[in-house]
């Protein structure tokens, strides 16, 4: 396993984005176990890549990119999708998410990329387009469905308590 990467960097840049590439992990997943083997995965494609960021701009964009793409991989290998779904269904919150991420994460995964991406790590929609290549267009109209959505989930949530 090679890396241009000195080992020293690689730790810096593993704690400056650890808590994103695990929040864009868990969005896709929704538990811990599967969550952790995807963050390792993740950062271990970094070890193993010769890739050489531009800026730290363009470092974050290939974490979430490849966080992103590592997690459908785990998601479409999974045969028993829909048993994983239903032992899903009582997740607890834990310091990391709160009642709002957990609705975005019941999204569809072309929305709750976007979402977390613009509220919660503040990109903007032309930098997401890019990111996910796609037009800017697409972005807020993926936000504007996006939050009629988290509307619709996050009422019934207070209507059924």
């Amino acid at each position: 396993m090679s890396s241009n990467l000195p080992s020293d960097s690689f730790k810096a840049l593993y704690e400056r984005h650890f808590d994103m590439v695990y929040k864009i992990c868990f969005m896709y997943l929704k538990n811990k176990a599967d969550t952790e083997d995807a963050v390792h995965n993740t950062f271990l494609k970094l070890l193993e890549t010769e890739k050489t960021f531009q800026n730290a701009e363009h470092e974050k964009a290939w974490l979430i990119r490849v966080s992103s793409n590592v997690c459908k991989n785990m998601i479409s290998h999974w045969s028993r999708k829909a048993s994983l779904i239903e032992e899903n269904e009582n997740i607890s919150v834990s310091d990391y998410h709160d009642e709002t991420l957990m609705a975005v994460c019941s999204l569809p995964d072309n929305l709750k990329t976007v979402v977390y991406l613009y509220y919660y790590e503040g990109y903007d929609s032309i930098q997401i387009g890019k990111m996910l290549h796609i037009t800017s267009s697409a972005v807020r109209n993926r936000l504007k469905r996006a939050k009629e959505m988290l509307k619709s989930i996050l009422t019934d949530k207070e209507d059924n308590k």
